[in-house]
């Protein structure tokens, strides 16, 4: 009685710690700036009438927001995802806790704490990062539930649970149709020797029945909540059916943007997965095949926040990287001591010590001279890079947000080398895999501890919120600049707050024959310059014939007010200047 008291004790204290250094990883971004997508979504919210006009998937999404609107306000908005993502771990812990033991949960609670891409996830004002993957644990966890139970009654009321859950999901985002599909094919597998004739004719009309039910429950919604538009959510749908052709470079940019989001953490301890994990993640492992098909297979993406949506991955990665830990570290004693095999395990403290090395020394990279290079065209980047130049600063932006914010490319490039090698030395020789997995951890919380305070502080290489945030304030206090463009919508809440929002550009190919014409319109332009304007293309020309009344610096982010009166000869002038050699 007395040892599982102190156990529990034990269990509560951990939880405690994991949850304290969650929160203080997400709290200081309460207050980001809302971009892009992120402030449509908040504004869209602010009533009934406007969540029907502007959310295009399922009616729980829009109610969720209503009503998250109504409870957090605008201003606080991102305390609303917060919550969902707190839930999301306390879920991530159960569920792996049941199927594979308490050092796996543990881990796997770690690493969804320390993750970049899931702290950004958590504060972003949509649902992929934090509602999503919640529902999708939530299922999980009942679907354990069910599968585990020995009398019918109670499998029964598990079901019963789960398809509740299930129905809920696809009621906030189509897309929740993977973690159905990712079930029941674990489902289908497990049972697979005991499935006969009968057994599969009620699966098979428990599933089109489910799907009667799910659309008789949209056309009800819509009857009660007119606001809800299913024309309007199937329309929303239909253009992702890539009818049109796809963008496969902005496909891949994206696909390697979650990467980065991701870190090796995550993603480089998927070498050591063994059959017997296979088995205990199946549905995790799943999820992320029938994720990969879904988002790069069947439909095209990559006109939509490709980025956004690959969120998805971070719960079932987090998972199976924290067992593959859990498994490696299994048994691991201080000081050293042996195996049951007799072999002497490895002593931790000179990899630790090594490791630590590894973080200081990659951490010293951003602090190596950087060259700003633009996003458009895509060449010059990429350009740089496959020709050694890595001391490139790569601009991580997107329409859903975040603010963009920079980090170096070499910092990331070699953090990811260096975390392979490691984990193909491991691979080589067994006895590595303790001293180079201690490694590989201590890397991949550097990595996404620099991620992380570029994002929330910038104090590397600059902080775009603190730069526009003071680009606005010379905009407020000064009468005459109205109304006022904004490159990349950056600061769109905030000039629509003091009644100077005139409009957005893009510094893209794709769009400067409209914004030739639309730069007409209009003489005051904000320029938070991330990503980096290029130059010698139309955009760059274009306000170097203008008068900057306004500059703010920080690190190597820069905001600018600009005063370009003659637009319309400044248009065409910036337009048939031949670019620079």
């Amino acid at each position: 009685m007395l040892v599982t008291s102190t156990k529990r004790s034990h269990m509560l204290i951990g939880l405690l710690l994991v949850g304290t250094l969650f929160l203080a990883l997400r709290l200081p971004g309460i207050h980001l700036p809302y971009h892009q997508d992120e402030w449509k979504n908040i504004s869209a919210s602010a009533s009934v009438a406007t969540a029907g006009q502007f959310f295009a998937h399922p009616p729980f999404m829009q109610m969720l927001f209503v009503a998250g609107h109504e409870f957090f306000g605008a201003d606080y908005f991102r305390a609303f995802p917060l919550l969902f993502s707190i839930g999301a771990g306390f879920l991530l812990f159960a569920v792996v806790k049941r199927r594979a033991g308490e050092a796996a949960a543990w881990w796997s609670a770690l690493l969804f704490t320390v993750c970049f891409y899931n702290i950004f996830g958590s504060l972003q004002a949509d649902v992929d990062g934090a509602i999503l993957p919640f529902v999708f644990l939530l299922a999980v966890y009942f679907y354990d539930r069910y599968v585990a139970a020995a009398e019918a009654a109670s499998r029964r009321k598990w079901l019963g649970i789960l398809i509740a859950v299930s129905l809920a999901g696809l009621l906030i985002k189509l897309s929740f149709i993977l973690v159905i599909g990712a079930l029941l094919l674990d489902y289908l597998w497990t049972y697979r020797r005991d499935m006969l004739a009968k057994r599969t004719a009620m699966a098979a009309g428990g599933s089109i029945g489910f799907g009667a039910v799910y659309i008789a429950a949209l056309y009800l919604i819509h009857a009660v909540y007119p606001a809800f538009d299913i024309n309007f959510m199937i329309g929303h749908a239909n253009q992702f059916a890539g009818a049109n052709g796809r963008n496969w470079t902005q496909i891949f940019v994206q696909a390697v943007k979650a990467v980065y989001y991701l870190s090796p953490l995550l993603i480089v301890p998927l070498v050591f997965i063994s059959k017997d994990i296979v088995r205990r993640t199946r549905p995790f492992i799943l999820y992320i095949a029938l994720g990969f098909v879904f988002y790069f297979v069947l439909f095209d993406f990559s006109q939509g926040a490709l980025d956004k949506y690959l969120m998805f991955s971070i719960v079932p990665l987090a998972a199976l990287a924290g067992i593959v830990i859990a498994e490696i570290f299994k048994g691991l004693r201080f000081p050293e001591s042996r195996e049951n095999d007799g072999e002497p395990r490895t002593f931790p403290v000179v990899a630790i010590i090594t490791g630590l090395v590894i973080a200081v020394t990659l951490v010293s990279l951003n602090f190596l001279p950087q060259t700003v290079a633009a996003l458009y065209p895509k060449t010059e980047w990429f350009s740089k890079v496959l020709h050694g130049h890595w001391n490139v600063l790569t601009p991580l932006t997107g329409g859903s947000g975040p603010l963009g914010f920079y980090i170096s490319f070499l910092f990331i490039a070699v953090s990811f080398i260096v975390s392979i090698a490691l984990a193909a030395a491991a691979m080589a020789k067994k006895q590595w895999r303790v001293p180079f997995m201690v490694a590989i951890v201590i890397i991949g919380l550097t990595y996404n501890t620099v991620f992380s305070e570029e994002l929330l502080l910038g104090k590397l290489n600059g902080s775009s919120a603190d730069v526009m945030h003071r680009t606005v304030a010379f905009i407020s206090k000064t009468p005459s600049v109205t109304p006022v463009l904004s490159y990349n919508d950056i600061g769109s809440h905030e000039l629509s707050v003091i009644g100077k929002y005139g409009g957005r550009f893009y510094a893209t190919p794709d769009f400067e024959e409209g914004h030739k014409k639309k730069f007409a319109d209009y003489r005051y332009y904000m320029v938070i310059d991330i990503p980096h304007l290029y130059e010698d293309g139309f955009y760059g020309r274009f306000f170097a014939t203008c008068t900057p009344l306004f500059n703010a610096f920080s690190g190597r982010i820069t905001g600018r007010v600009y005063d370009c009166p003659a637009t319309t000869t400044q248009a065409t002038a910036a337009a048939t200047v031949p670019a620079a050699k």
